[in-house]
């Protein structure tokens, strides 16, 4: 009867370790894919807001205000309208 016992818990430990297993995997691959969406999101608002920088850059306004406004360096700013 123990060795009944100790054989059926150890089935359903497997059971659960192995579903367990595929909950995390499932999970794994479901955050991969929206981070990969996230990513290809931030690059294209990233394209955006650097033609913003060089367009005002372009109409005047300075790095210094473009740099206080967008919390990014005038070093990279000066990048940025140069096409570094």
């Amino acid at each position: 009867m123990d060795e009944l016992l100790d054989l059926s818990l150890k089935n359903i430990n497997e059971q659960t370790r192995s579903r367990d297993i595929e909950t995390q995997k499932h999970i794994l691959v479901e955050s991969i894919k929206e981070l990969n969406v996230t990513k290809e999101l931030v690059k294209e608002f990233t394209d955006l807001r650097n033609k913003a920088i060089i367009n005002l850059y372009r109409f005047g306004i300075t790095a210094k205000e473009l740099s206080a406004a967008t919390n990014i360096s005038t070093v990279y700013i000066h990048r940025l309208v140069k096409g570094k």
